[in-house]
């Protein structure tokens, strides 16, 4: 079992910050405060916030500091088009090489993000950490490991956006609807269908996102 290193635990509790709005778009990340509230040292923070600015979260001022990154309306869309493509490619590769296994395990993916939006009050952080592993299962089978490394870096960008849209109950259930669909089509291997219906899915993530226009009202620009 790999050891997570001091860097791998500050960047980890860094992104969840960035995710969950703790640190907000534009808020400046201050080396020291980070290293006190985790308990370690400055350096590891250092390179956790070296690793941020290579995945697009967070931006290196000359003289002022490092920034959480602020991204507007047509940033968005650029990241959610692009994540839509690359997410229909991971799809048809990995009907190329599932196995009736991996077909299972991601049902049992889509089951437990079922049980998650069905509690009184919807385990979002769950619901989560589940669709993530759904996704990155299926780019695991298709075995393009560039396509990965650039899909999640996508992702990231935008997960602070995709977590705050998943508090709507509404939009909660037609992402369990739309995991199913793609499940089914994956099991009778029709790959148009499939693929279809993940860009489809990620794009209607991006409209739903674009209509909640209070998002965007919050300084949430890139300048």
């Amino acid at each position: 079992m790999k050891v997570e290193s001091l860097t791998d635990m500050a960047k980890r509790q860094l992104e969840k910050w960035i995710f969950t709005d703790y640190l907000k778009p534009g808020q400046q990340i201050k080396e020291d405060e980070v290293a006190t509230r985790l308990g370690i040292s400055r350096p590891p923070v250092r390179e956790a916030f070296k690793a941020l600015e290579s995945e697009g979260l967070a931006i290196r001022k000359p003289r002022k500091g490092v920034f959480v990154v602020k991204m507007d309306k047509a940033d968005v869309i650029e990241v959610y088009m692009l994540k839509a493509n690359l997410y229909a490619m991971a799809t048809e590769l990995a009907l190329e090489n599932i196995t009736e296994n991996q077909l299972e395990e991601l049902d049992g993916l889509v089951e437990k993000m079922e049980a998650c939006i069905h509690e009184d009050i919807p385990d979002i952080l769950n619901y989560q950490k589940f669709h993530r592993k759904f996704h990155i299962r299926i780019m695991d089978i298709a075995g393009n490991r560039r396509l990965k490394i650039v899909a999640s870096n996508l992702h990231k960008q935008i997960q602070r956006f995709s977590y705050q849209t998943l508090h709507y109950q509404a939009h909660l259930t037609k992402s369990v609807k739309y995991h199913k669909e793609i499940v089914e089509r994956m099991d009778e291997k029709d790959k148009e269908n499939a693929c279809n219906i993940m860009k489809e899915h990620v794009l209607d993530a991006m409209n739903f996102l674009i209509s909640l226009s209070s998002l965007f009202d919050q300084g949430v620009t890139r300048k």
